[in-house]
C-alpha cells in the first residue's frame, strides 16, 4: 500500500506552479473573509445539529423515501428511473437522445455527472454537450476537470482565464473578472436556445412533492432546465429528504457554507414539467418550459455505503465545499492532485465507494487529520476518523510496504526501539549541529528545505527522572512521556515532572512505558496500535496512579479515546477504559485538577498556536492560554490560531512538500503577531514550528506552557 511515484511527482507539481498557488490563495483569502461576515447572525451550531439529525434520519431511511419521491412525481407527470451504476446512467440518457432526435445539450454544474463521466460518454455518440456554469465552462475549454465542489475552477487565475477566452474568441481579452463574464454570457446564449436537452444534478430531492431543488447563482441552472424541452435530472439517492422543512432547513446553511453569501441569486424548486389549466382548466404540459422530465436516481455504491457504518456518514455530505476551502493540503495542491471527481479527505471515502478503494491509494494520505473540516462541516461529518478507516481496510487488503513495515516492527518492540535510539544517538554527532539541530544533510532530501529537524536528546528522559518522585503527596500522578518528550524534548518532560513536585504530588514515570502507538494508528496498522495500547496499559498501571498526565495532545486522544476503542471487546477493555478515565493533557490538569497559583509574572507579548489534537480533540486550548495569562504575559492571537502546522507525525516526511507549505502558511501568521514567544503544548508542533523558524532564521522562541511556568509557580 502506497501512493505511486506518478502521484508524487503530480503533488510536486502542483506545489511549484506559481499560477495555481496565486489562485489558490486568492480564493482562500476571499472566502474566509465572506464566511465569517455571513455567519455573524447565524445559529451555525443550532443548524449543524438539525442538518445532521436530518441527514441521519433520511439516509437511513433511502428506500422508504425513493418509493415516496417516485409515486410523488410521477403523479405530477414526471418520470422517475433508477440506475444501478454510472453505465446504466448514461445509458438512460442516451436512449432518450436517440428517441427524440437530441442533437445538442446543454448542462448546469453537477458533481455526479462527473462522477460517472457523462459528457464524454455523450460526445463518443455524437452529441454535442456544453457546460453552462462559468467554472465548468471554463474548464470544459481547457479540456481539466473541476477542482472544487462548487469553484470547478477555482486553480484558475483571472489572468489564464482570460488567456483562455481569447483563444475561445479569437479576441483579446482583459484579465478583468466583469468582462471575462461578459464573454461567457454572449457565448453561452446561442448555446441554451439551440439545446434539445437540458442536463441538470440536484442539491435535494423532496419525498413529500415529488420536486428537486436547484441552488445556482448565475442563472444557467434556471435556462438549462426550462429552454429546452426535455429535462434530465441526474440525482443521487442521498439527496433525497423528507419534507419541505428538510431542504429549507439545508437551503439555510447550504450557501453560506458553500459560497458564503446568506442565499445564492436563483433557488429553483421543480415539480414535474412545466404545465398550465389556463384554457377550460384542462392540464396541457410543455408550455414555457419543458414538455418532458426525466429524475434519473444513480446508485454507484450509494446503498453500500448507507449500510456501512463507519463509512456511511460520508453521505451527510451537501457538497457545499466548506472542508475544502479551509482544508490545509487542499489549499496547497488544488483539487486536481486528488486525481478523482471528488477531492479532499471526503473525496477519498465518496471514491472508494462509487470506485473501488485501490481508487484511492495516492489520495487516502493527502489528509492531515487535523479534523478542521469536521468542526465546519453544516453536517458534522467526521471525515478525519472515515479516512483511518479506509487506511485500515487498504492495510488489511493490500499489507503495509516495506518502508512502514519496518519502523512499524521496531516500535512494537520497545527495548529494541530504545536501544536503536541510543545507537543513533551515539552516531549522529557529524551530523548535529551547536543548536542539536540536524544538518541539511542528509536529513533535508527526506524532510525538505523549509525546517531543520532536532537531533536525539543528550539524555533521555528516563536517563534523567527516578520511576518514583516520593513516596507520598496529595495524589498520585503517572507522568506519560511518549516518544517525543522521551527522547528528543526531555526538558519538556522534565518541566511538567517539576510541576508536579511543585505541587506536593507524588509522580511516578513507569520505564516500561513505549510509543503511544499514533503512528501506527493513523497509517492504518491497528493490530500494531492495539499492541502498544496493551503494552501501555499495563506499564501506566504501575504504582495505581489516580490521574495519568501528559504534556502532547496525541498522546492523550491515543490513551483517552483510542485505546478504548482498539480494545472494545476483548478482555483489555475494562482496563482502558479505566485508563482512559484517568488521562489528562497537561494544561487542563494543571488548571482543572492542580488549581495552579501563579504569583511572578512575566513580561512581552506571547502568542499561542493550538495543536490540532488539542483543539479538536480534547478541547483544552482555553486551558493553556490560562496558564499563559496567569503568569501576566500579553496574548496576542495570531490569524487561524488552531490551523495545522503541517507536523501530523509521519506526515511530514511522507508528504514533505505539503508538510512545508502548510507550516510557511502557520509562521507568516506567527510573525505578523510581533510575538517574540510562540507557546503550544504539542511536541510535534514544536518541532515543525521551531525548525521552521530556524531555518528562517527567526528570533521567535518556541516553548511548551509547561516549561513557561515551572520556574514561575508557588
Amino acid at each position: 500500500m502506497g501512493e505511486s511515484r506518478a502521484h508524487k511527482r503530480q503533488v510536486k507539481k502542483a506545489l511549484k506552479d506559481s499560477q495555481l498557488q496565486t489562485a489558490l490563495m486568492r480564493a482562500a483569502t476571499t472566502y474566509d473573509k465572506a464566511r465569517v461576515e455571513v455567519m455573524k447572525d447565524f445559529d451555525a451550531a443550532g443548524s449543524r445539529d438539525e442538518v445532521r439529525a436530518l441527514k441521519e434520519r433520511c439516509v437511513g431511511n433511502m428506500d422508504t423515501l425513493f418509493a415516496r419521491f417516485k409515486e410523488s412525481a410521477e403523479g405530477i407527470s414526471a418520470v422517475v428511473h433508477e440506475a444501478t451504476d454510472g453505465a446504466e446512467a448514461v445509458r438512460i440518457v442516451l436512449e432518450l437522445a436517440r428517441e427524440r432526435g437530441v442533437k445538442k445539450i446543454v448542462k448546469s454544474k453537477s458533481m455526479l455527472t462527473e462522477e460517472i463521466e457523462l459528457n464524454p460518454r455523450l460526445e463518443e455518440a455524437g452529441i454535442d454537450v456544453t457546460e453552462t456554469d462559468l467554472g465548468e465552462w471554463i474548464i470544459q475549454l481547457a479540456k481539466e476537470k473541476p477542482s472544487h465542489f462548487t469553484q470547478p475552477a477555482v486553480h484558475k487565475t483571472r489572468e489564464q482565464i482570460a488567456e483562455l477566452f481569447s483563444k475561445v474568441t479569437g479576441e483579446h481579452q482583459e484579465a478583468d473578472v466583469r468582462k471575462l463574464v461578459d464573454v461567457a454570457r454572449v457565448q453561452l446564449r446561442k448555446a441554451f436556445i439551440e439545446a434539445d436537452m437540458g442536463i441538470t444534478g440536484a442539491n435535494i430531492a423532496i419525498a413529500e412533492t415529488g420536486g428537486i431543488v436547484l441552488v445556482t447563482n448565475e442563472g444557467n441552472g434556471r435556462l438549462v432546465s426550462t429552454l429546452p424541452p426535455i429535462h434530465i435530472a441526474i440525482v443521487g439517492y442521498e439527496k433525497l429528504v423528507e419534507t419541505m422543512d428538510d431542504a429549507n432547513a439545508i437551503l439555510k446553511t447550504l450557501s453560506k457554507n458553500g459560497t458564503a453569501q446568506k442565499q445564492t441569486a436563483y433557488v429553483s424548486f421543480i415539480t414535474g414539467p412545466s404545465r398550465t389549466t389556463d384554457i377550460e382548466k384542462t392540464l396541457a404540459l410543455g408550455v414555457h418550459g419543458p414538455r418532458e422530465l426525466h429524475i434519473i436516481f444513480v446508485d454507484n455504491g450509494r446503498k453500500a455505503m448507507a449500510a456501512d457504518n463507519a463509512c456511511k456518514e460520508a453521505l451527510y455530505c451537501i457538497k457545499c465545499g466548506a472542508c475544502l476551502n479551509m482544508c490545509p493540503a487542499y489549499n496547497s495542491i488544488g483539487g486536481h492532485a486528488y486525481g478523482n471527481a471528488y477531492m479532499g479527505g471526503i473525496g477519498s471515502i465518496l471514491t472508494a465507494f462509487h470506485r473501488d478503494m485501490d481508487a484511492t491509494l495516492d489520495t487516502i494520505g493527502l489528509c492531515t487529520g487535523c479534523g478542521y473540516c469536521t468542526s465546519i462541516c453544516p453536517s458534522k461529518i467526521d471525515t478525519p476518523s472515515m479516512v483511518l478507516e479506509l487506511r485500515k481496510r487498504l492495510v488489511e487488503k493490500n499489507c503495509l510496504n516495506a518502508t512502514s513495515q519496518i519502523p512499524m516492527n521496531m516500535l512494537k518492540n520497545p527495548e529494541k526501539f530504545r536501544n536503536a535510539l541510543a545507537l543513533a544517538r551515539s552516531l549522529q554527532g557529524p551530523f548535529v549541529d551547536g543548536d542539536g539541530m540536524l544538518k541539511d544533510f542528509p536529513i533535508g532530501l527526506a524532510m525538505g528545505t523549509s525546517r531543520k529537524m532536532p537531533g536525539l536528546a543528550k539524555q533521555f528522559l528516563r536517563e534523567i527522572l527516578p520511576e518514583e518522585s516520593s513516596k507520598s503527596g496529595k495524589m498520585s500522578v503517572g507522568l506519560y512521556a511518549g516518544c517525543m518528550l522521551d527522547f528528543i524534548y526531555p526538558e519538556i518532560g522534565q518541566a511538567i515532572w517539576n510541576v508536579l513536585g511543585k505541587s506536593n504530588v507524588r509522580a511516578l514515570f513507569p520505564y516500561a512505558q513505549s510509543c503511544c502507538g499514533a503512528p501506527a494508528f493513523y497509517i492504518g496498522d491497528r493490530e500494531s496500535a492495539k499492541e502498544l495500547a496493551m503494552s501501555n496499559i499495563a506499564a501506566m498501571e504501575t504504582g495505581s496512579p489516580e490521574y495519568i498526565v501528559t504534556g502532547c495532545p496525541t498522546c492523550a486522544v491515543m490513551l483517552k479515546e483510542k485505546y478504548p476503542a482498539l480494545l472494545a471487546g476483548t478482555e483489555w477493555e475494562e482496563r482502558a477504559k479505566a485508563l482512559s478515565d484517568k488521562v489528562y493533557d497537561f494544561s487542563a490538569f494543571a488548571v482543572d485538577i492542580l488549581g495552579i497559583k501563579i504569583e511572578k509574572k512575566l513580561d512581552g507579548k506571547f502568542t499561542y498556536h493550538d495543536p490540532c489534537h488539542q483543539v479538536r480533540g480534547l478541547g483544552t486550548s482555553d486551558c493553556s492560554r490560562e496558564l499563559i495569562k496567569c503568569a501576566g504575559m500579553e496574548i496576542v492571537e495570531m490569524e487561524k490560531p488552531d490551523q495545522c502546522c503541517g507536523f501530523a507525525g509521519s506526515y511530514a516526511v511522507k508528504q514533505s512538500g505539503i508538510s512545508s507549505a502548510i507550516l510557511d502558511r502557520k509562521i507568516k501568521c506567527i510573525e505578523e503577531t510581533g510575538a517574540k514567544t510562540l507557546v503550544t503544548d504539542c511536541p510535534g508542533c514544536i518541532m515543525q514550528i521551531r525548525g521552521g523558524l530556524a531555518t528562517r532564521g527567526s528570533s521567535v522562541r518556541v516553548c511548551h506552557s509547561a516549561q513557561i511556568i515551572e520556574g514561575i509557580i508557588d
